[in-house]
């Protein structure tokens, strides 16, 4: 398992204030601060910021989550919740970090084989 704050380098930025629907497919790291809906599929790190609201399922390596997502993640290696993260969703990773404070509803699934079963 990668730490948490050994992040890569962001290719893709949703910034505060700023909203995107649809399909986003990436090979690289992606930072949401602002609102994403619609599909969020990474091969690499995926990072809700602080202000960022996703509302829709992420699948990816690795997820990071400092603010809101409602819908379901699905991590190959890890999801980190950090102490200011509400999740509204599963989880389905190899490994779960979750901060004291955190707000979670849903089930976690810790699965070290395969994610999105």
């Amino acid at each position: 398992m990668k730490k948490a704050d050994s992040t890569p380098a962001v290719s893709s930025y949703i910034g505060e204030g700023d909203s995107f629907h649809g399909d986003f497919q990436l090979t690289g790291a992606l930072r949401v601060d602002g609102t994403i809906s619609g599909s969020v599929r990474s091969t690499n790190q995926v990072i809700v910021g602080p202000t960022g609201h996703v509302k829709t399922n992420i699948e990816a390596e690795s997820v990071i989550v400092a603010g809101r997502v409602d819908g379901n993640i699905y991590a190959l290696d890890f999801v980190h919740l950090l102490k200011t993260a509400c999740v509204m969703g599963d989880i389905v990773a190899a490994n779960l970090i979750a901060d004291e404070g955190v707000i979670f509803e849903g089930r976690a699934r810790i699965n070290h084989l395969s994610v999105g079963n």
